[in-house]
């Protein structure tokens, strides 16, 4: 069993919205997305809702400088960094630069000589005949080295991303998305992100704006290889860049895509692609050699460079990946042999580890063992060792460094990560230090890894409907985390050790008789005896669709597994299926499969715990498990009918994919032609074998028996939406038509629509009108009035609700009626229900929700 603790997200209201289901506003309202034009924007974000750049302090002072420049033809050099942001960043001022007509030239330091601006290279820089530098993701605390480029003449501008501590450089001009003077209200811009407002700017006051966002594609991975917050105008930018991305208009970046992707030019591009896939062969090049490959590969328009330089880039990859691997086996191989997960931190040494890896192999380790780590390269002729940390949750590592910085030549960073640079007579002192000071700081409830989980769901939510609402949420990242969902109690089929070095998991899931099968756990192998000696099992997993030979395929990569526990709490469990089909939202999309062609008049039939697909009675083909078992259930439990309406036919060349909604199905018909018997099957439809309450009996008496005009004094909880749909019902079985009056909110919600004509205000060409919560002028006859309060001279008769609650029943919240025996929720089957009715008629205690009153 791994080291890790569950945590689910708290959510502390509920926001009801028609469009998208309760499960993605559940994970939007946790991530404090609220709201319909608030959750709409983050849907569906468009370029325009972009920021405006000059609200960015020294950015109009900046585009004046550099197009007076321009105007005198004079040259301008883009001094980035080594990583992929400052790559993309200076790629796309170099482009758009030349785009402009504007001399440039650029400038990326090898990894030696450090992060940011030094002295040789501004000196460099200025020999060459530059009479500008635009820094690019780096600048903002070079203080000492923008002094020395004043002192011999040369101009800078800074644009970068980073912390301001302290004093801001002299430049000309110094544009930060953190400084506290911007009216720009978005603090989290990558560095690329950055300078590409400064392009934004630029082409706005030359009125080219439209030409701009070509370069989004180069900005979306930038941002998404530094990871900061995917939202707001991060997740704009990325979210447009990705859709691009396909048909990108820069050469290299073609030519390294097809490399990479057999569908280059179609595919639907993700974050995944770009920080496992894209970004990685761009920063190999920084951390091996010299990052300038990357601009030149970027910028090129010559097809054979570019394939030179993407062939070499794949190569520097495919080394670094090896020099990585080495080093995170060397790695593991110590903490193992000498039990260094025993201890509070993990720090390990050694000659031949190479300075541009180690961090992401400490990453590497904390996700393996979850604890602060630091991974040291040992340069003996120098007497130093270079090293990379990196934290856990609840723990700043820049905070315990502070604590003992008397041992280090220098460090810097931040909570989660750091560099350091120690003497290596020190490092055995450092080792105990930072041993200390993380079991001095640091609980052992925080050594166990959270596993933050959105949501508990059904095995029945993992269909095509529900992945494609997820993936609404796209792009996910830092700030918009891949959501995370749990399933218990589930049982589990042919276990199995996969890849390579047999170091992954593979296995199918099972419940309810829906099986998900191949669902893989990455680097889980060591989990192979304890999932073997485990009979049911919690998952906590992330959900992804995929096309297999021209099929969906709903994939389960798991994060975390632990035994299902026997609890000595009781758990109802047919309530919990009950509560999970009674939320289901319809409409629901799927996709069935058929060699078959078909026209548009398709059906659904049941058969053997199954549903298929007919057209003129012919079977054309079957629905998935979960939907499946959705449809049943809903029918068993519920009463719902459903119908089925075609939304489009894909051909490929193993079968059609025929893309179809399913909706409930609300028609009503009966060929009874006596009241009494109307009356008795609109119940049976409505409400199943339970019985009118005494409100709902005696306006209908009233109306239907004793022909008065009613006045119905109602209270909550009480099937006015029952008492509604069977007036309505009856008058479209006897060929005439009821109409709703109302300015009720709360019935939208309840889809009544489905059932009555419904109006804010009085029309004309009706039998019957129901008024609900309505201020009459004039009262019409043939008319039901319902209201909380009685009404002053209302000459129709009155009929105020009156009823009283059995003592055995107790009114408890609706989460906690899982845990009891006997309950009354809305959301229970209606055999569950007319089961409650009789424990209540023979004492039983009950445990129930406010909506029990509907009863009485």
């Amino acid at each position: 069993m791994r080291n890790t603790r569950w945590i689910y997200k708290e959510k502390n209201n509920e926001y009801i919205n028609d469009k998208y289901s309760k499960n993605i506003l559940s994970i939007l309202e946790e991530r404090g997305v609220f709201g319909e034009e608030n959750i709409e924007k983050f849907l569906n974000p468009h370029l325009k809702d972009l920021r405006d750049p000059f609200t960015l302090k020294d950015m109009e002072e900046s585009i004046n400088i550099i197009l007076k420049l321009k105007k005198e033809n004079k040259r301008i050099c883009i001094y980035g960094d080594y990583d992929v942001d400052g790559v993309t960043s200076t790629t796309i001022l170099v482009l758009a630069f030349k785009e402009l007509g504007i001399q440039v030239d650029y400038y990326i330091p090898l990894r030696d000589e450090g992060y940011g601006l030094n002295k040789k290279a501004i000196k460099e820089i200025k020999d060459n005949g530059a009479d500008l530098i635009i820094t690019v993701d780096c600048g903002i605390s070079s203080i000492e080295e923008i002094e020395y480029a004043n002192k011999i003449g040369m101009n800078v501008i800074i644009t970068d991303h980073h912390e301001i501590n302290g004093e801001l450089p002299r430049a000309l001009a110094v544009i930060n998305c953190k400084r506290k003077e911007n009216e720009f209200s978005f603090d989290k811009l990558a560095g690329v992100g950055t300078a590409f407002m400064m392009l934004l700017a630029l082409y706005r006051r030359l009125d080219m704006e439209a030409y701009v966002y070509k370069y989004i594609d180069l900005v979306a991975i930038g941002t998404v290889a530094d990871i900061v917050p995917l939202v707001e105008d991060n997740r704009i930018i990325v979210k447009n860049g990705l859709k691009i991305l396909g048909k990108t208009k820069w050469n290299g970046l073609k030519f390294l895509l097809r490399k990479l992707y057999e569908n280059s030019g179609t595919r639907e591009y993700n974050t995944y692609d770009i920080g496992f896939r894209i970004a990685p062969i761009f920063n190999a090049a920084g951390r091996l050699e010299d990052a300038k490959k990357s601009v030149e590969l970027l910028i090129s328009n010559d097809n054979k460079e570019c394939d030179i330089i993407s062939y070499d880039l794949l190569n520097k990859n495919k080394e670094r990946k090896e020099v990585q691997e080495s080093i995170l086996s060397k790695v593991e191989y110590e903490i193992e042999n000498k039990k260094l997960y025993e201890n509070s931190s993990i720090v390990v040494a050694h000659e031949d580890f190479h300075s541009g890896v180690i961090g992401i192999v400490a990453s590497k380790i904390v996700d393996k063992y979850y604890k602060p780590t630091v991974i040291l390269n040992i340069k003996k002729e120098e007497g130093i060792a270079v090293g990379s940390c990196r934290s856990i949750e609840g723990f700043s590592i820049i905070q315990a460094l502070n604590s003992m910085k008397e041992l280090f030549v220098k460090y810097g960073g931040h909570a989660g990560a750091a560099g350091l640079t120690i003497e290596i007579s020190k490092i055995n002192i450092f080792k105990e230090k930072l041993d200390a000071h993380v079991h001095e700081n640091l609980g052992d409830k925080y050594l166990l890894k959270p596993i933050k989980i959105d949501q508990k769901i059904g095995v029945h939510k993992i269909s095509y409907d529900f992945l494609e609402e997820l993936s609404l949420l796209e792009p996910f990242g830092f700030g918009n985390s891949t959501p995370l969902f749990s399933i218990e109690n589930c049982s589990y089929l042919n276990l199995r050790k996969i890849g390579k070095e047999k170091n992954h998991l593979m296995l199918n899931l099972v419940k309810n008789d829906v099986e998900i099968k191949n669902c893989v756990w990455f680097g889980a192998g060591d989990m192979y005896n304890f999932i073997g000696e485990s009979y049911l099992l919690d998952i906590a997993f992330k959900l992804k669709m995929e096309r297999y030979k021209n099929r969906y395929q709903y994939k389960i990569f798991i994060e975390d597994v632990k035994k299902s526990v026997d609890s000595n709490e009781y758990l109802n469990m047919e309530a919990i299926k009950n509560f999970e089909i009674y939320d289901t939202k319809f409409p629901i999309k799927t996709v069935f499969y058929t060699r078959k062609e078909i026209g548009s008049k398709l059906n659904i039939i049941y058969s053997d715990g199954k549903v298929y697909v007919t057209d003129r009675k012919v079977t054309v083909g079957e629905l998935d498990e979960a939907i499946s078992y959705i449809l049943i259930k809903s029918k068993e439990y519920f009463g719902y009918n459903f119908k089925l309406s075609l939304i489009k036919i894909v051909g490929t060349d193993d079968n059609f994919n025929v893309y179809v909604e399913i909706d409930r199905d609300y028609n009503f018909e009966t060929y009874k032609i006596k009241d009494g018997e109307i009356f008795k099957e609109i119940k049976n439809y409505l409400i199943g074998e339970l019985e009118y309450n005494s409100f709902q009996k005696k306006i209908l008496k009233g109306i239907f028996k004793e022909k008065e005009n009613i006045l119905g004094i109602y209270k909550n909880n009480r099937g006015i939406g029952v008492l509604i749909k069977t007036i309505s019902l009856y008058y479209k079985s006897i060929g005439k038509k009821a109409l709703l009056v109302t300015k009720n909110n709360f019935f939208k919600k309840e889809k009544i629509k489905n059932y009555i004509e419904t109006s804010e205000k009085i029309e004309n060409g009706y039998d019957f009108y129901i008024f609900l919560d309505y201020q009459l002028k004039e009262y019409i006859d043939k008319s039901l009035v319902l209201n909380k309060k009685n009404i002053k001279n209302c000459e129709f008769k009155t009929i105020e609700d009156d009823f009283e609650i059995p003592k055995n029943i107790n009114f408890i919240e609706e989460p906690l009626l899982i845990n009891k025996e006997n309950i009354w929720s809305k959301k229970l089957s209606i055999n569950e229900k007319c089961s409650t009715l009789k424990k209540i008629k023979n004492g039983k205690e009950i445990f129930a929700t406010e909506n029990i009153k509907v009863l009485f």
